[in-house]
C-alpha cells in the first residue's frame, strides 16, 4: 500500500458550541476513492467541508503530501490541490459553459485549451453546450459542469458532495460512469453520497460516520454483502 496522500487526524469540528465531528481519522491513497457513508446529519458533508477548509477544525491535524493544511484558508487548500464539488455546485448561472470551465483553471498559468479538451473528451454534453448558458441546463448537466469545472484546476483530491442528489434515474447512472471513468484514470477522490448502490460500484474504500465518528467498513465491495447488511451497518 502507498503512502496517503491526504491524511486527517483527530479532526473534531462543528459550528458556533455544537460539536458536530469527534475525533475523525481517515486516509486518502493515490488513486483511490474513498466514499462517507452515514445517515443524515452523521457529520459526513461536514468532513467534507472541513477537508476543503470552509470549516475550520476546532483540533486536530489535516495533511496534503505531508504538508500541514489544518486551519488555512479555503483558497489557500484550494490552491494545494484539494478541490470541492458542493452540492449547490456553485456555478455562474449566466455565463456559458466554457466560461464557467475557465474560471476552474484560473489558478493555473499558461493556455488552458489542452485542459478544455480533456473536459470536452470526457463530457461531450457539455462540448456540445459550450456556448450554452448555464441557466438553460438540467441539473444533470449542471452537475457534470461542476466536476468538471473542478476537474479544470487539475486537483490532486477532488471531494465530491451527493453528486447524484437530485438528479434523475437517467443522470444518476451517468453520473456513475463519469466518476468511473475518473477513477480508472487515476483521480483521486472522496466522496460523500446516499446512493449506496452508486457509491458500491465507484468506490474503493468506505468510512461509515455516526454520530460525527468513524469506523472504516473493508467489506463492503458489491455483491459482497447484502444491501440490507450496508444499510443496518450505516443506520441502526
Amino acid at each position: 500500500m502507498p503512502e496517503p496522500l491526504l491524511t486527517a487526524r483527530g479532526i473534531t469540528a462543528g459550528y458556533g458550541s455544537q460539536q458536530v465531528l469527534f475525533g475523525i481519522d481517515l486516509d486518502v491513497y493515490p488513486s483511490q476513492t474513498l466514499a462517507l457513508l452515514g445517515a443524515n446529519g452523521t457529520g459526513k458533508s461536514t468532513m467534507l467541508n472541513t477537508l476543503s477548509g470552509f470549516v475550520r477544525p476546532w483540533s486536530g491535524s489535516l495533511r496534503l503530501d505531508n504538508e500541514e493544511l489544518a486551519g488555512k484558508p479555503a483558497h489557500r487548500i484550494f490552491r494545494r490541490g484539494i478541490v470541492q464539488v458542493s452540492q449547490g455546485r456553485d456555478l455562474f448561472p449566466d455565463m456559458t459553459v466554457e466560461e464557467n470551465l475557465r474560471l476552474g483553471a484560473a489558478i493555473r498559468r499558461g493556455p488552458v485549451g489542452q485542459l478544455l479538451d480533456n473536459v470536452f473528451g470526457s463530457f461531450p454534453r457539455l462540448a456540445e453546450r459550450r456556448a450554452q448558458q448555464v441557466r438553460l441546463m438540467s441539473g444533470g448537466e449542471q452537475q457534470m459542469l461542476a466536476i468538471g469545472r473542478a476537474l479544470m484546476s487539475q486537483p490532486k483530491v477532488l471531494l465530491l458532495d451527493e453528486p447524484s442528489g437530485g438528479l434523475a434515474p437517467a443522470f444518476v447512472r451517468e453520473i456513475a460512469t463519469i466518476i468511473g471513468v475518473l477513477r480508472s484514470t487515476g483521480v483521486t477522490m472522496v466522496l460523500v453520497e446516499q446512493n449506496i448502490k452508486l457509491a458500491l460500484k465507484v468506490a474503493d474504500r468506505f468510512l461509515i460516520l455516526r454520530d460525527g465518528r468513524a469506523f472504516e467498513r473493508s467489506d463492503m465491495r458489491e455483491g459482497a454483502i447484502s444491501e440490507e447488511e450496508i444499510v443496518r451497518s450505516i443506520y441502526l
